[in-house]
């Protein structure tokens, strides 16, 4: 997490915020700053660090980072893509929408998507889990703590895709070891 005073200041600002569901939207209201672009527009990898911002609004939102720092649970993306359609540049006000899509044994799916005006800009799906000491936390613990009530939603075509994408990685590293 690149983006140290962006956090800060979302966390402090959650308290102020209304709380989310588990299944509920995180809307970020955000604009371009000058560590975020390169040249005239925002960098390719700035669009993914602050993808990060948008699951810690939810971890803040839901509760869950208290249980995350009591049990010294650590997030992590396991896999992440993007697709982009138009540029965003400096000082330009854009909105980041973050959404859990499905959730598996280990792993919630995220979609990210930036828009601008109601324009999508880019549209970003995230693989994601906690880590505790002994590995990736079952995310239908983690939701017994934050959401009780949730009801696991259908299975996303694109997240059965995401998988075979991150299996057939997962097998060439193996290859490649």
């Amino acid at each position: 997490m690149r983006l140290r005073l962006r956090l800060l200041f979302l966390m402090i600002s959650s308290f102020w915020k209304k709380p989310l569901g588990a299944l509920d939207e995180s809307v970020l209201d955000l604009r371009v700053l000058l560590n975020d672009i390169d040249v005239s527009k925002i960098t390719n990898d700035r669009f993914i660090a602050l993808m990060d911002l948008g699951r810690m609004d939810i971890a803040f939102r839901t509760g869950l980072l208290k249980t995350m720092y009591r049990n010294k649970w650590v997030p992590l993306a396991t896999f992440d893509t993007i697709r982009f359609r138009y540029p965003l540049k400096l000082f330009q006000k854009y909105r980041l929408r973050t959404r859990i899509v499905w959730w598996d044994e280990s792993t919630f799916y995220f979609r990210q998507i930036f828009e601008r005006n109601g324009r999508v800009l880019a549209t970003g799906y995230v693989c994601a889990t906690l880590l505790g000491e002994d590995g990736p936390i079952d995310p239908g613990r983690i939701l017994a703590v934050v959401d009780p009530s949730v009801t696991k939603p259908d299975r996303p075509e694109i997240v059965a895709r995401l998988r075979e994408i991150e299996d057939l990685i997962h097998a060439t590293q193996a290859d490649q070891s």
